[in-house]
């Protein structure tokens, strides 16, 4: 039972840290669809999040559906400020890390810009982000995700023959 214990442990780290390179991935997935539906449907960051909530039937979908109801909730004013501080609360209880919130949310520090070339172009530098701390995720990930099993095994084989 301890060795298991301690191996599930090593296993769980190992889904921790594929589990933040999925959810970059899907971040990455979620800002392309904002250009798109800015560039080609003409649509605002508000419709964006209502439609990508309507979309995706996961976590990040009960987001943007979340931050679309609460923008509709305050009557309808300042959408960057408040679906910054809706993204960033619940974005912060996924396994992502601060850094990468901040990078998806750059394009909410961009309150002043109400043309649509100025916004998309803030969501690219956003793309640009993510894209650069994914492949570096990916490039670490597979030795971290071998040291955690390797270590939650030995640990567990170390306790083990302790208590014997």
């Amino acid at each position: 039972m301890i060795f298991g214990g301690c191996l599930g442990l090593g296993l769980w780290y190992r889904e921790q840290f594929l589990g933040r390179l999925r959810l970059t991935r899907e971040l990455i997935c979620i800002l392309d669809q904002w250009i798109s539906e800015i560039r080609y449907n003409r649509a605002t960051l508000p419709e964006c999040c209502r439609q990508i909530g309507r979309q995706r039937e996961d976590k990040l979908g009960e987001i943007c559906s979340g931050v679309y109801r609460e923008y509709t909730e305050a009557g309808g004013t300042g959408f960057l400020e408040m679906a910054g501080d809706s993204f960033r609360r619940q974005l912060a209880v996924l396994p992502l890390k601060k850094e990468e919130i901040d990078q998806f949310l750059i394009f909410a520090g961009k309150e002043g810009y109400a043309d649509e070339t100025m916004q998309i172009r803030a969501m690219e530098l956003s793309r640009q982000g993510l894209e650069r701390t994914a492949n570096t995720q990916q490039r670490e990930i597979t030795q971290k995700c071998r040291l955690s099993v390797g270590l939650g095994a030995m640990s567990g084989m170390f306790l083990v023959l302790l208590l014997l």
